[in-house]
């Protein structure tokens, strides 16, 4: 897929929950973690709210892969990047939910958590990524200093 046409598809999906979210009330949830959201009994009664949850979270997962597809190499900065990122969004997430700020809303607060576990994904990808990448690097160096010593 162009990198072109997954930037509209990520503008498309915040569109998306946007109008979603302008459809249904706010939530009033009183969640001890983001988590909690999670459990059948919430997900079943608030449908439509979880749909827009989900449709934001595949959005803010995807931007930042998208962002660093636009880069080729440094597999490890990547991954590293990616993991701060997940964790950031998952302790800001937790403090959001915890204190009851109320910066963002909780749907996005949800969303966000969500994002942050799909990105452990790509994080360790990136990872292991850069360690191949380094591995091949250095026993092809060192093949090429047996054949011209040899």
């Amino acid at each position: 897929m162009k990198k072109e046409y997954l930037f509209v598809f990520i503008a498309g999906l915040f569109l998306l929950a946007y109008v979603l979210e302008a459809v249904v009330n706010p939530l009033a949830l009183n969640l001890a973690t983001p988590y909690d959201y999670l459990s059948h009994a919430l997900l079943a009664r608030y449908p439509f709210t979880t749909t827009t949850i989900l449709i934001r979270a595949v959005a803010l997962f995807l931007a930042p892969v998208w962002l660093f597809s636009l880069l080729s190499g440094y597999h490890s900065l990547k991954g590293v990047i990616f993991l701060v990122v997940a964790g950031l969004a998952q302790l800001y997430a937790i403090q959001e939910i915890a204190t009851g700020a109320q910066v963002i809303p909780l749907e996005w607060s949800l969303s966000l958590s969500l994002a942050g576990l799909a990105l452990l994904l790509p994080a360790a990808l990136q990872i292991l990524l850069g360690l191949a990448h380094k591995t091949v690097r250095k026993l092809t160096s060192k093949h090429m200093i047996e054949v011209t010593n040899g």
